[in-house]
């Protein structure tokens, strides 16, 4: 984003106050506990607390779905889950190894990719970033706005970043991060104490040196 942004780019930062209330079901096995709403708003802030030590907060418009999936009906509603059938639901990896493992699936988690999908036609987004775990919702988006006679948007998305212990993807909750709003002796700590094998892997994902330069430097090492 902040690559688009210093390109000219309008960027839209997209806090999903509506969307946390249903929990997203991406990578869980089991129904994911909904947010409060209270719980929902305490995140947000903190969202634009770290996101604008890397945007220019000047040229960032900060939006909430809430706006849009709040005026919708019930009519509304229907018109969007009847754009999606179950079997093309089941083709999502989790919800699959969930059905297959005999793992409750609530019809409001089927909700989730279509009600974010629906972000993109609110927005009328030209592309959307986002994990590579968001990739079946990020597509979900391109189908909808076709319904909607618009342009798909073009998804783009980033690998997920393992977290200090070089296994699983960086999480607070595994306590395997760095935060970005952590002291500067913290994140250096931090830093300092991973694994060699990652330190190539955080170079690609988290700076802007070339893929030539990077291999220059494990050359070197």
């Amino acid at each position: 984003m902040k690559h688009f942004q210093d390109l000219g780019h309008e960027i839209i930062f997209l806090i999903g106050d509506f969307t946390g209330m249903i929990g997203d079901p991406t990578g869980k096995s089991e129904i994911r506990k909904p947010l409060s709403a209270e719980e929902v708003a305490r995140n947000a802030e903190t969202y634009k607390e770290q996101v604008f030590k890397i945007l220019d907060p000047e040229k960032t418009r900060v939006v909430f779905n809430s706006t849009w999936l709040n005026e919708l009906s019930s009519q509304d509603f229907i018109k969007l889950a009847a754009q999606l059938t179950v079997a093309r639901m089941l083709e999502r990896e989790d919800f699959k190894q969930r059905f297959a493992n005999e793992k409750a699936i609530g019809v409001h988690e089927f909700l989730y990719p279509l009600i974010q999908g629906y972000d993109s036609v609110a927005l009328k987004a030209d592309i959307e970033l986002g994990g590579t775990d968001q990739l079946f919702n990020l597509l979900t988006g391109r189908d909808l706005q076709r319904v909607w006679d618009q342009e798909p948007q073009v998804v783009i998305t980033m690998p997920l970043m393992e977290g200090l212990d070089g296994v699983n993807k960086m999480s607070k909750s595994l306590n395997n991060y760095i935060g970005i709003c952590e002291s500067p002796d913290d994140i250096f700590g931090k830093t300092m104490s991973m694994p060699d094998e990652l330190m190539f892997r955080y170079y690609d994902l988290l700076s802007d040196l070339t893929p030539e330069e990077i291999a220059e430097l494990k050359a070197a090492m």
